[in-house]
């Protein structure tokens, strides 16, 4: 049994895969993560972070059987990005994700999350790179911040497209925004890699699919691809 921990920015999302299939899956905040860990069974592991913290050196300190995703770890795609000490290790692994599930294939992985980032696996299953820029709820952050009047939306909903107050205005600005970038740049990725298959994770996609993909058919919601990417790197360097 392998354990694969993906840790964010508040919480950590970890999965438990046993001959390359995920049987289970936990969310747990970050200062609750070493004592999870030590009461799980697993074999090899792997921890990925967007940020250092403290505790992920102590939980590889008390756990050998776990390694930490670095540049220092072999992948099974090619990383063609220019500034691989910048790029966010979550990223790679969406790549690599993409890549277990459809290898040889344009893949566009859309992370919708505290950040919307979009990164690109190529046919030849080189991770090209990608963008990123400001997710729902740093959108809302900065209206908030950078204005004297505006109020901080914390919870949104489906918008309709002409606010008739400023709640709704704000709706309108944050949600619809982000869907019409989401759909233009899918198409601008289309145009120029053909028989693009697209998949969308992270903890805004469930409120996000609705409004990016009314074929229910050209984009694909997966939210564990980054577990299954980490997976894919385990497997690449434990015995």
């Amino acid at each position: 049994m392998n354990i694969v921990v993906d840790i964010g920015n508040t919480a950590a999302k970890i999965g438990f895969f046993k001959d390359g299939d995920l049987v289970k899956k936990n969310t747990v905040l970050i200062n609750e993560l070493e004592n999870f860990i030590v009461n799980c069974d697993f074999s090899q592991g792997i921890i990925c972070s967007v940020k250092t913290y403290d505790k992920v050196h102590s939980i590889l300190n008390r756990n050998k059987a776990i390694v930490l995703f670095n540049n220092g770890l072999k992948i099974p795609v090619k990383n063609n990005y220019t500034t691989p000490d910048t790029l966010g290790y979550d990223r790679l692994a969406n790549a690599i994700g993409a890549f277990t599930i459809s290898p040889n294939r344009n893949n566009l992985i859309i992370d919708a999350g505290t950040c919307l980032k979009f990164d690109l696996i190529n046919s030849e299953n080189n991770y090209l790179g990608g963008s990123i820029s400001p997710g729902l709820k740093m959108r809302a952050k900065a209206l908030h911040t950078f204005t004297d009047k505006l109020p901080l939306v914390e919870e949104f909903n489906s918008s309709k497209l002409v606010g008739d107050s400023t709640l709704s205005s704000i709706f309108s600005g944050i949600v619809n925004g982000l869907s019409s970038e989401i759909k233009e740049m899918i198409n601008n990725y289309k145009n120029n890699y053909p028989e693009l298959q697209v998949f969308l994770t992270g903890g805004d996609s469930e409120f996000i699919y609705p409004m990016v993909d009314r074929q229910k058919s050209s984009i694909f919601a997966h939210d564990y691809i980054t577990l299954l990417g980490l997976n894919r790197i385990l497997k690449e360097n434990v015995s």
